[in-house]
């Protein structure tokens, strides 16, 4: 992800740290039933994480939850045969643990949302002062986000971001190796969608351009490439999200939820390699479940941590990312005000708000009917539609009338959707403001509809590169 030589020399021998920690993520958003928990919430590791945190942010107001999820690099639980395969070493050969993926999820209040945030390992951090297992005390330093997971295992990460965000950790969630690989079979397995083929020699994987299903120890290989494409941690990490899109996906899809005996696998494979904080009881698991129920792959909202320098050095920390100075702040504002980081989706019900006068619109005939065009301006303009500019001849025919759209502008859709009901309407994110409309030969008018005369409050647009668990699902 650095040029920086030296440390990508350091961090050649962490190459095989995986991002285990993403897939307990399914767990949490996923509906459990009552009778898979009770057997086996007991046997969750617990670790008082929050026990000596002296000074922390507030509980932000309401009960939206926010879980810190950390993937760690142990291999207990692994057999010799997946060690093998994963080309690892031993469980002897690589002691102690280290933390190479840091997500932040957050679930919303009303429990219709969860975003999901990856914090990157590298972040240049500002490390509060710290007192080690020897009762010795450290003075606040800067240092990669990542070393303060080894230094003062979690109670030092938590305080770190805690402090860099002012978001308050509710609950903390680690997974290693064993539990990632051992939940993608439980699933019989993830299916994901390459547009580029993945060669990493590091990783041992070896993957064309095309549609895979991948076992639990080829899956750990996926998510930890990041030597192949030239960007690193940041490229892992967008696959990581994708990833977890699909196996959040194949988690609610395949009938895992309503098999008893593929549930019971899949929860003991998720929560056997698990360590939580003590407060995230069975009944906590239980309540959130039982509200989550109704939670799709396409209100979980995906990104990382915006950046401002990939690059960063500073106070004796080399190739380092920076957070944006403004984007950062405002994505924690979001997260600790419980506001959505991507814009709300169309309404398909209830009275419209935008009125004509403020939907732009470009005109295109897809038909063979000379003039169409020119009809369907004035059709539009007569009811107080602006369209840009004389109408055109579209490049392509087609035949039905289409209109493309971006998903932000959900108040406007709502009005032109009265308007033309049996057009065809397809998303187009980032296509902006202009509804591009392209008539085709079935074009006869409009639809009368009420015609709004007040303008709505703005639905708040986002600054964010943000996806959505269903942007990974395979079509």
């Amino acid at each position: 992800m650095t040029s920086n030589l030296p440390a990508r020399r350091r961090r050649g021998r962490n190459w095989f740290k995986t991002t285990s920690g993403l897939s307990i993520a399914v767990v949490l958003l996923a509906t459990i039933s009552w009778a898979g928990l009770v057997h086996v919430t007991s046997s969750i590791h617990r670790s008082d994480v929050f026990g000596g945190l002296k000074i922390r942010p507030d509980r932000a107001a309401g009960s939206s939850i926010n879980y810190l999820l950390v993937g760690s690099d142990t291999r207990e639980g692994l057999s010799k045969a997946e060690l093998l395969k994963l080309r690892v070493g031993s469980v002897k050969t690589a002691a102690g643990k280290r933390s190479d993926t840091i997500i932040l999820i957050h679930i919303s209040k009303a429990r219709d949302k969860a975003t999901i945030i990856s914090i990157p390992r590298d972040t240049f951090a500002t490390v509060p002062s710290w007192t080690d297992s020897k009762g010795v005390l450290h003075a606040a330093s800067h240092r990669k986000i990542n070393e303060t997971f080894g230094l003062g295992d979690a109670p030092l990460l938590i305080s770190t971001i805690e402090g860099m965000t002012n978001v308050r950790i509710d609950h903390y969630v680690e997974v290693n190796f064993a539990g990632f690989a051992h939940m993608v079979d439980a699933l019989g397995g993830v299916t994901v969608c390459l547009n580029t083929a993945i060669h990493d020699n590091k990783s041992h994987i070896d993957l064309t351009v095309g549609k895979h299903k991948l076992d639990g120890i080829t899956a750990l290989k996926y998510v930890r490439a990041r030597y192949f494409d030239g960007t690193g941690d940041l490229g892992r990490m967008r696959r990581q999200q994708k990833f977890m899109g699909s196996m959040l996906n194949a988690a609610t899809s395949s009938g895992t939820l309503l098999n008893p005996i593929k549930l019971f696998s899949f929860i003991n494979a998720a929560l056997a390699t698990v360590t939580t904080d003590p407060g995230l009881t069975r009944d906590d698991l239980l309540t959130l479940a039982s509200q989550l129920k109704s939670l799709s792959a396409s209100s979980v909202h995906m990104l990382t941590v915006p950046l401002s320098n990939v690059n960063y050095s500073a106070d004796g920390v080399f190739g380092a990312v920076l957070w944006d100075p403004t984007l950062a702040p405002e994505l924690w504002r979001r997260i600790r005000l419980d506001i959505p980081v991507a814009p709300t989706p169309a309404k398909t019900t209830g009275a419209l708000t935008m009125p004509p006068s403020m939907i732009d619109l470009a005109i295109r005939n897809g038909s063979n009917i000379n003039g169409l065009g020119a009809k369907a301006t004035l059709d539009l303009t007569k009811v107080g539609f602006v369209v840009m500019g004389a109408p055109t001849t579209a490049l392509t025919p087609v035949a039905r009338t289409t209109i493309t759209y971006d998903p932000v502008y959900a108040d406007s859709l709502r009005t032109l959707r009265a308007a033309l009901p049996s057009s065809l309407f397809v998303a187009k994110k980032g296509q902006g403001r202009t509804f591009i409309v392209t008539l085709g030969p079935d074009y006869k008018g409009l639809t009368a509809f009420a015609i709004p005369t007040t303008t709505p409050t703005p639905t708040p647009s986002s600054p964010f590169t943000v996806q959505s668990g269903s942007d990974a699902i395979c079509k």
